[in-house]
């Protein structure tokens, strides 16, 4: 009995499975095809690594450009910082438009007053010739003088302030000083108040106090000594201090001031001058003035002056 109850239950489950199948194959429009399903999927792995490779080769260029920025812009930072020390005395105006100066040149009998960018006040005198920066940046505080120039320096001791010359530069922190060089390779610095350090083309250096002059020729220190300073100041207000000058000298200061041609005898050369000259007035009225101290004969044809003893 037990025998015939089995096989009852196994025809019995043997006709569900061939239901199920008959109800499976009914329900399926086609037949399962497991190498298209294959391909499909292949095809979706190859695609997706495309797109991770098409979005790895965007970051890369990205990141490229990026570092491609970075480096102009150091460069770019490298050449703002550095503009302050080109060689402001070799540079053409063109060179040093471009790193970011500016020029200043005083015509003849003339003086110009300028506040620079740090609020440092400077005085050129006449047929000098100056270059500064639009702003002061980087570690130094650097103009170009060629002439004669009064400044009063602003007080940055973080930042100091550098005049370059011919052959020299004048180095400060915050002081009160007269520059001057002339077209015979020979220049001054008197120091009014603070402290300045001259330092020379071959690296020899010159600590000054208030009072000193120092004396260059060529670029290179050959005096220093102490001197009243309103005789090499008292040109900012107009005025011309004469203590002792020879005659020679004074005549070609005034020739370069006024740009005029002026010829001394050979005679007057050693006389020495003292009083005040006003360079207010024209040259005519100066060279007035000094006849009234040494006697001379004044003539003038054009643009030429000459000066001869009084027979």
């Amino acid at each position: 009995m037990k025998t015939n109850q089995t096989e009852q239950n196994m025809s019995a489950a043997g006709g569900n499975e061939d239901r199920l199948e008959s109800i499976l194959c009914s329900c399926r429009k086609e037949p399962v095809d497991n190498s298209r399903i294959k391909s499909l999927v292949h095809g979706r792995i190859l695609a997706e690594k495309l797109a991770r490779t098409r979005r790895m080769l965007r970051l890369s260029m990205w990141g490229g450009v990026a570092a491609c920025f970075a480096l102009l812009c150091m460069v770019g930072a490298r050449f703002i910082s550095t503009g302050e020390t080109i060689d402001l005395s070799t540079a053409t105006l063109a060179e040093a438009d471009e790193a970011g100066y500016r020029e200043v040149v005083v015509q003849s009998g003339k003086r110009a007053e300028l506040i620079l960018p740090d609020g440092s006040r400077m005085v050129a005198n006449s047929h000098s010739r100056v270059l500064y920066p639009e702003r002061f940046d980087g570690d130094e505080r650097r103009i170009y003088v060629d002439g004669e120039v009064y400044l009063e320096v602003a007080k940055d001791a973080g930042h100091p302030f550098v005049v370059e010359s011919r052959g020299f530069d004048v180095r400060v922190l915050g002081t009160t000083f007269n520059i001057c060089n002339t077209s015979d390779s020979t220049a001054q610095v008197v120091l009014v108040e603070g402290s300045v350090e001259v330092t020379t083309e071959r690296d020899s250096k010159v600590r000054m106090r208030p009072s000193d002059l120092v004396d260059l020729v060529n670029g290179e220190v050959s005096s220093m000594r102490q001197v009243d300073v309103n005789d090499y100041t008292l040109w900012v207000d107009g005025l011309l201090s004469l203590r002792g000058e020879r005659l020679g000298k004074l005549i070609g200061r005034l020739s370069e001031h006024y740009g005029v041609e002026i010829d001394c005898d050979a005679s007057l050369s050693d006389v020495k001058v003292y009083g005040k000259l006003d360079l207010h007035d024209s040259i005519d009225k100066v060279l007035e003035s000094v006849g009234k101290i040494v006697p001379m004969e004044i003539e003038r044809e054009g643009s030429l002056i000459t000066m001869r003893t009084k027979v």
